[in-house]
């Protein structure tokens, strides 16, 4: 009786190293299998400007795109300027900016394909939350505002890095006559928008900006909209499709520009922000 006792915890003892012999190759199997599953989906880049980046709205919207097409879409989020050279050098795949002039010129060059106009949104000129040149300010144009500023020696915090904003905000100096601004308080951040806002608030200064930056922001900072949705202060986002890219990422690139040109994202863009800010970050193209 005891032999066979000692014989059937001799055949246990084998079955049981043999089942988590196998449980063990099974698990490397399936983790083998989706390693390489993983290894298998397809990537491509897209150089976007901060804006979009830092309120959200890229990283919630490509989510939904990733899923259905079964890619990573990575987001580099650079000043509009600087995607487009990262377009122009091969380093990104598709272009998700806001600077027209630039875009074109990317286009006429032989860089890009199209551009696609997706949403839009107004820049805004903040400042300190009571200033005593508010009031002033706010009663005059956006172009005449930027005089005041300078003739005033206000302080004025701007990008500095030939983004979508910094090139607005150079075309509207440009326009009240000032071409190279060289006031004592003006300044240059070199940094991406939510963080340039942040520092003019710090600082007490004028600042222009994105609204929806603004609105992704408002509660940490200690500024006000003085100058807000003047017509003349309409800013488009664009997409950008590149030439030179090998074709299996131009099928999703391509794919990429109808879902951000179809209705379901326009219904998106029509809400996207209100439930959080009371008011929708970004407008349809065309409404």
């Amino acid at each position: 009786m005891k032999n066979i006792k000692k014989i059937m915890g001799l055949v246990l003892t084998l079955v049981l190293g043999l089942t988590a012999v196998g449980c063990s190759s099974s698990s490397s199997s399936s983790s083998a299998s989706s390693e390489a599953k993983d290894s298998d989906v397809k990537e491509i880049i897209m150089a976007s400007t901060y804006s979009l980046d830092e309120t959200g709205f890229l990283a919630d919207t490509l989510k939904t795109f990733e899923e259905e097409n079964g890619v990573k879409v990575n987001v580099v989020p650079r000043g509009t300027g600087e995607a487009i050279e990262l377009g122009k050098s091969g380093d990104a795949d598709i272009l998700f900016v806001h600077a027209k002039s630039k875009e074109e010129e990317f286009i006429k060059e032989g860089y890009g394909v199209d551009r696609t106009e997706i949403m839009y949104n107004y820049f805004v000129v903040l400042g300190p939350k009571g200033g005593e040149h508010n009031e002033k300010i706010s009663e005059l144009g956006v172009v005449d505002a930027f005089k005041y500023i300078a003739d005033n020696d206000l302080v004025f915090l701007s990008r500095g890095d030939q983004s979508g904003t910094h090139v607005k905000e150079l075309s509207i100096w440009k326009e009240a006559g000032i071409e190279t601004p060289d006031f004592s308080n003006y300044n240059e951040s070199g940094k991406g928008q939510a963080e340039t806002v942040k520092m003019a608030s710090e600082m007490g200064g004028y600042v222009i900006t994105d609204k929806a930056t603004y609105l992704s922001n408002k509660d940490d900072l200690d500024l006000e909209i003085v100058i807000g949705e003047d017509e003349t202060l309409k800013n488009v986002y664009s997409v950008v499709r590149i030439k030179d890219i090998d074709d299996e990422t131009k099928a999703i690139t391509d794919k990429l520009v109808e879902f951000y040109a179809s209705d379901e994202m326009k219904d998106t863009i029509r809400e996207y922000g209100k439930d959080k800010y009371g008011e929708a970050l970004y407008f349809v193209i065309g409404e």
